[in-house]
């Protein structure tokens, strides 16, 4: 797709084939990927669960364009975790400490 003329900007011009490179890279897969072993690694350190992380696939943008992504999923469940939310909870307590 070549460059185009962004509705109601007067010189904005979008490259969308740029940005479709950019979020389908090996770096934002591995960036995702790192960010979602710390978060993992985490909730492993305060719940009783197990967690792990995988790289994903994700559907994003108005396209539905496949990027780099990656999921932590628990892959042993325990039931005081689903009580407590570790995962939301753990989450929070991380975005609170980037600020």
């Amino acid at each position: 797709m070549a460059i185009r003329k962004v509705p109601g900007s007067k010189s904005y011009m979008a490259d969308d084939s740029g940005l479709k490179d950019f979020g389908t890279s090996k770096a934002v897969g591995d960036a995702t990927l790192a960010a979602a072993k710390r978060l993992a690694g985490n909730a492993q350190a305060v719940g009783r669960g197990e967690y792990e992380a995988a790289p994903s696939t994700v559907t994003v943008g108005w396209a539905n364009d496949r990027r780099a992504g990656a999921v932590v999923r628990e892959s042993r469940a325990d039931w005081r975790d689903t009580r407590d939310a570790i995962l939301l909870r753990v989450a929070e307590a991380m975005k609170a400490r980037g600020k």
